[in-house]
C-alpha cells in the first residue's frame, strides 16, 4: 500500500511545475515537469474518479505542463496541430476510440470470467484518456521547432539521464529499495528484477526493462549531441557516452543493450544519410509488423536461434513472448476494425500481453494502431522528408540521429510496453523540428537571375 508521502508528491507536482514556469525557459519547464514527473513521481498510485482517467505519474505532470504552457507561459498550443499527416491521425485516434466504445457494448461472458460490456457514458473517459496519451507529443510537436530547440532538448534529456544515473547505481548495488523506501511499497514482482547473479534497477519506473530503455535513449541523445560536439558537462563527451554504455549494460536488461549498441554503432561510425537510412528500416520493421505476424511470414524461430547463443535463458523468454502473441493476434481478429476496448476484454485468460503493439491492436484495433504507430513512424518519415534540405552537417547530425532515437523507441513496442510521456515528448519533438525545417524553406524568397 503507497503512503501518505506517494499522495502528496502527487499532488504537490502541479506546484512544482508552476514554480518551474516562472523561474525557467518554456521548454525546460516543459521537459523537467513532463520527465521529472515521469522518472521521480510513484508508480501505481492513482486518483481514481468517475468517469475521467485516473489522475497518475503519467497524467499528472502532462495536464499540468498543457496548462503551464497555455496559461503560464502564454504560448498557443492547439490539440490538433493545423496541418500535416500527424493532424489527421490524431483525429484517426480519436474517431477509432469512440468506434471501439460503440462497437463495445456486449459482455464478455467466458469459462473463470465475465466483463461487462461499454457503454455509451465511457466514450468520455476513453477519449480523454487517448488526449491525455498524446498531449506530450502535441507539445513537443509545437514547442520544439528550430536547431536551438531540438539540442536544448537533448541536452536537458542527457542531463536527467546523468541525474538519474546515481538512483540507478544505487539500485544496481543495494537492490531496487527505493521506490519502497520511498512511497512504501515495491510496484512489480521482485523476481523479474534479479538477473545475473544481481539486480535490474527499478527506481521509480516500475520494472527494469523501462529503466534500460530509458538509459538507451539518453545514450542515444549523449551520441547525438557528441557528433556535433556539444557537451552537456564540463566532462568530454567521450566520458559520458562510456559511463551512459557502461550503466546501460550492468543496469541488465538484454534489449535495451542491443538497441543502444545500434545506437552506438549507427550514430558514432555510419554518415548521417545511412543514420536515417537505418531509421527508415527499423521504424518499418515496427509498422509492418502486424502485418508480417497475420501473414506468418516474420522470421520468430530465426530471430530468436540469434538470441539462443548469446543468452539462452533471453531467447526463452522472447520465445514465450512470440508465443503469446499467437492467440492474442487470433483474438484481435475478431475485431479487427475498433477492437475488444479496455477492462482485459481484449486479453485470454491464461494471457500474457507484454508487446505494446498487441495490447493496442487488441484494445482498439486496426484503427488504433494505424493511428498510435503512425504518429511515430511520421515522425521518422518526416525527418528523412526534410533530410535532403538541411545545409550544415550539424542539423544533419542531429536529426539523423534523432530519428534513430525514435526508430529504437518504436521497435521496442514490439517485445514491451515501454511507451511513456518522455517518449511521446520526443517523438513530438522530431515531427514539430522536421515541420519548421520544411515551413522556413517554403517561405525562402526565390533568387531571381537576371539574364547575361
Amino acid at each position: 500500500m503507497p503512503n501518505s508521502f506517494a499522495y502528496i508528491m502527487l499532488i504537490g507536482w502541479p506546484l512544482i511545475s508552476i514554480w518551474l514556469y516562472k523561474k525557467q525557459d518554456i521548454i525546460p519547464a516543459t521537459f523537467w515537469t513532463i520527465v521529472g514527473g515521469y522518472l521521480m513521481l510513484p508508480i501505481g498510485v492513482d486518483f481514481d474518479f468517475p468517469l475521467i482517467p485516473a489522475l497518475n505519474k503519467m497524467t499528472i505532470p502532462v495536464i499540468t505542463a498543457f496548462l503551464g504552457c497555455k496559461y503560464l507561459a502564454k504560448r498557443k498550443i492547439t490539440i490538433f496541430p493545423p496541418k500535416g499527416l500527424e493532424r489527421y491521425l490524431i483525429i484517426l485516434f480519436f474517431i477509432g476510440s469512440i468506434g471501439m466504445v460503440v462497437t463495445n457494448g456486449d459482455s464478455v461472458n467466458e469459462t473463470y470470467r465475465f466483463i461487462p460490456g461499454l457503454s455509451y457514458k465511457d466514450t468520455f473517459s476513453v477519449v480523454l484518456s487517448q488526449l491525455l496519451l498524446l498531449l506530450p507529443f502535441i507539445l513537443g510537436l509545437q514547442l520544439i521547432r528550430t536547431y536551438e530547440d531540438q539540442v536544448t532538448l537533448l541536452k536537458l534529456l542527457v542531463t536527467a539521464g546523468l541525474i538519474y544515473s546515481v538512483f540507478i547505481m544505487f539500485e544496481i548495488r543495494m537492490s531496487p529499495q527505493l521506490h519502497k523506501w520511498i512511497y512504501g511499497f515495491f510496484p512489480h514482482t521482485w523476481g523479474q528484477q534479479v538477473r545475473y547473479g544481481g539486480f535490474r534497477p527499478v527506481v521509480f519506473l516500475g520494472h527494469g526493462l523501462w529503466v534500460s530503455i530509458f538509459l538507451a535513449v539518453v545514450l542515444g541523445g549523449a551520441l547525438a549531441l557528441a557528433k556535433i560536439k556539444v557537451r552537456v558537462t564540463r566532462f568530454s563527451n567521450g566520458l559520458v557516452i562510456s559511463y551512459l554504455m557502461g550503466l546501460l549494460i550492468i543496469a541488465k536488461g538484454f534489449g535495451a543493450i542491443i538497441l543502444g549498441s545500434v545506437l552506438l554503432f549507427g550514430i558514432t561510425f555510419l554518415r548521417s544519410k545511412w543514420v536515417i537510412r537505418l531509421a527508415f528500416i527499423i521504424a518499418a520493421i515496427a509498422i509492418t509488423y502486424p502485418l508480417l505476424c497475420i501473414l506468418e511470414i516474420f522470421p520468430h524461430d530465426f530471430i530468436v536461434s540469434l538470441v539462443y547463443p548469446i543468452d539462452s535463458s533471453q531467447a526463452g523468454s522472447l520465445q514465450f513472448r512470440f508465443n503469446q502473441e499467437v492467440p492474442l493476434l487470433e483474438r484481435a481478429k475478431e475485431k479487427i476494425i475498433f477492437g475488444w476496448g479496455g477492462w482485459d476484454r481484449n486479453r485470454l485468460v491464461d494471457s500474457v500481453t507484454d508487446g505494446y503493439w498487441i495490447i493496442l491492436f487488441g484494445k482498439y484495433g486496426l484503427i488504433g494502431f494505424s493511428a498510435i504507430f503512425g504518429l511515430m513512424f511520421t515522425a521518422v518519415h518526416s525527418g528523412i522528408r526534410v533530410f535532403p534540405t538541411l545545409e550544415t552537417d550539424s542539423e544533419k547530425y542531429l536529426i539523423s540521429g534523432h530519428c534513430l532515437v525514435v526508430a529504437i523507441i518504436m521497435v521496442d513496442q514490439i517485445p514491451n510496453h515501454s511507451i511513456n510521456p518522455l517518449f511521446w515528448f520526443l517523438i513530438g519533438a522530431l515531427v514539430g523540428r522536421a515541420d519548421h525545417v520544411k515551413i522556413s524553406q517554403e517561405s525562402m524568397p526565390l533568387t531571381k537571375v537576371e539574364p547575361a
